[in-house]
């Protein structure tokens, strides 16, 4: 898969495609019926599948008093959008001027001539162009019109509950990560890039690589340790992933540390771009008296998250 700016998408010489339109932030389990119809279309048609996503999210252009959190950034998105065989992931520089598109010029310009569409994947709630006057009412009176065949997807609802990028991020921001976790389908995504430690992990008997944040506007757990994989060239390890400043030894900058279970020589080097997926919440963040007092708790910690792993291992068998 593929990413490609607005500007770039000529370049790619598409006869046709079949495309979504939206932020797709934490590319969820409400996302997912979009994505797949997508890709399963596009094969039936022979053409692309083409996602398109905006940057910055759209609420932090059209709601200035504050820059909206993202559960993705757009790195994070190509991951998660990667595993489901689409082609392109096409991102539009979002501002006013853009938002102020009429929808007809949006299908025109964008999907007719630039993407060459042929069909157009909606969610029944997704809204779109000037004064959001692109909506179902659109899609049915456009019917027929650009040669554009739209296909309406129904919002996913569980428990009585419609899935959204709002309550999975209410449910991280509390801690709540299994719950976040069947909300978006699979573990949380953190892409991090590999820094320098100070080897106070490799003293303690827990050896770690440390990870700083990318994104300011990325949504964040509280402080705590998490059972974890990380994910580098296609490798996967089960680990404890500690999240925070390390307050029992102050000093340190907000980050992530990892200890592998089974460590080996193909971990990210420092510089290096990896995934950091999380699947639960094991404890908070703490400060401790002394380093004992830490050793015993990360013993614990680990203890925890292999029995974690183990059972999610029995249950899928």
């Amino acid at each position: 898969m593929k990413i490609v700016n607005l500007e770039n998408v000529h370049s790619l010489g598409l006869t046709g495609s079949v495309v979504s339109v939206g932020n797709f932030d934490g590319v969820h389990c409400g996302h997912e019926r979009l994505i797949q119809t997508v890709v399963q279309r596009a094969h039936a048609l022979q053409v692309a599948a083409v996602i398109i996503t905006f940057e910055p999210h759209t609420r932090s252009v059209l709601n200035k008093r504050s820059e909206q959190p993202v559960l993705s950034t757009l790195e994070e998105k190509a991951v998660l959008m990667d595993a489901y065989g689409v082609d392109y992931l096409v991102c539009i520089p979002f501002d006013l001027a853009f938002a102020s598109l009429p929808p007809e010029a949006f299908v025109q310009n964008v999907l007719v001539d630039l993407l060459k569409a042929r069909e157009w994947v909606m969610g029944e709630q997704h809204t779109f162009g000037k004064n959001q006057a692109g909506n179902k009412n659109f899609a049915h009176t456009s019917k027929g019109k650009n040669d554009i065949i739209i296909l309406m997807v129904k919002s996913l609802v569980t428990k009585q509950t419609i899935i959204s990028s709002t309550a999975i991020r209410s449910s991280i921001q509390h801690g709540h990560i299994v719950e976040a976790v069947a909300m978006l389908g699979h573990p949380y995504l953190i892409v991090a890039r590999r820094i320098a430690g100070i080897k106070k992990g490799t003293q303690l008997g827990y050896p770690t690589l440390n990870f700083a944040r990318l994104s300011s506007h990325k949504v964040f757990p509280p402080p705590g340790v998490y059972a974890a994989e990380l994910e580098y060239r296609k490798k996967r390890w089960q680990g404890a992933l500690y999240f925070g400043d390390c307050p029992t030894f102050g000093q340190r900058d907000v980050h992530f540390e990892f200890f592998v279970f089974n460590f080996s020589d193909d971990v990210p080097e420092e510089g290096n771009l990896a995934n950091l997926w999380l699947h639960t919440m094991i404890r908070p963040g703490k400060k401790f008296s002394c380093s004992d007092e830490l050793i015993k708790s990360i013993r614990n910690d680990v203890i925890n998250i292999q029995n974690f792993f183990l059972q999610e291992k029995e249950q899928c068998q």
